[in-house]
């Protein structure tokens, strides 16, 4: 049988060393025929021209690379919704939304891609991702009574055994992610009122309804290395737009148990964030991003302007 096709988007923001690094991952993936659309996301560093040459570079090597420069920074949602446009235009049946730190086995793509074939009601799924040292970033997460009203399954820990599942979970990351393209264009995509953070949240949610599941395959592993284009886990502009979209997806689909670990664990516990690691304006960008949130703000650039 002839490998099946799939798209990959992978997202520049101001880190071309990093998406080159990603890239080069790419052009070692083994068992799926390849199509790789680098997006730059209007950086405005130099970013997308010293990427036309890695991609001028693979393309003259054989493979299927193309450059896609937006004009501006459109967020994680706007460029991640111009590739799956892309991907339909070019017929390609699956998608794989990926972050540019994470590093790829040549092997991490066919298993997430034969998942699909398998069993037409999985409308996503993904692999275990890990941190550099091994330990466990994200099996997978599920919504719950938790800061943020979510969590990343096995964070921080050693991984599960690879024959745990497969297993449904509340929602993958968009860190890595793999769909039917059909699937993403039935949605519309990626909800653009997000622009980055809680996009994947809400894209798993509105698979769900429509009678997808959503999968982990703890037999597939990657590396991330995790917030890089919002200045790491603890960044303002990380806390900012996870409060801000927290508080959107609550609008939005919140049932009553979320609403009281909002109260509780994010509003009530927020003076504990001053005595963190994050420090003082951290702190200030989360109260920031909850009171967005509440008055219905949408992120856009300009957040990323004010708070990176």
């Amino acid at each position: 049988m002839a490998d099946p096709a799939l798209a990959a988007l992978l997202l520049n923001y101001r880190h071309a060393e990093l998406t080159r690094q990603c890239l080069h991952d790419l052009l070692q993936i083994r068992g799926v025929a390849l199509h790789v659309l680098v997006i730059d996301n209007g950086s405005d560093d130099g970013s997308a021209t010293a990427l036309q040459v890695d991609v001028a570079a693979a393309v003259a090597g054989g493979h299927r690379v193309s450059l896609l420069a937006l004009p501006d920074n459109l967020g994680f949602t706007g460029a991640m919704n111009r590739g799956i446009a892309w991907a339909t235009q070019q017929g390609l049946p699956f998608v794989a939304v990926l972050n540019n730190d994470l590093r790829l086995p040549p092997d991490s793509l066919r298993p997430l891609v034969d998942a699909l074939i398998a069993d037409p009601a999985i409308g996503a799924v993904g692999p275990t991702i890990l941190f550099p040292d091994g330990r466990v970033w994200a099996e997978g997460g599920e919504l719950g009574f938790a800061p943020n009203g979510l969590r990343l399954c096995g964070h921080g820990r050693a991984p599960r055994p690879a024959t745990t599942g497969p297993v449904a979970v509340g929602f993958l990351t968009g860190a890595c992610l793999l769909a039917r393209t059909a699937e993403l264009v039935a949605i519309g995509g990626f909800d653009d009122a997000y622009f980055m953070y809680w996009e994947d949240v809400d894209l798993c949610r509105r698979l769900g309804a429509r009678g997808r599941r959503i999968v982990w395959l703890p037999w597939v592993s990657i590396t991330h290395a995790g917030g890089q284009s919002s200045g790491g886990g603890r960044s303002p502009l990380r806390k900012f737009l996870m409060a801000n979209n927290s508080v959107r997806y609550l609008r939005a689909a919140g049932s009553v148990r979320q609403w009281v670990a909002f109260v509780l664990l994010d509003l009530l516990a927020w003076p504990l964030l001053l005595l963190s690691p994050a420090g003082p304006r951290a702190a200030w960008a989360k109260a920031c991003g909850l009171l967005a949130g509440l008055r219905g703000h949408r992120a856009s650039a300009a957040d990323v302007a004010r708070w990176l």
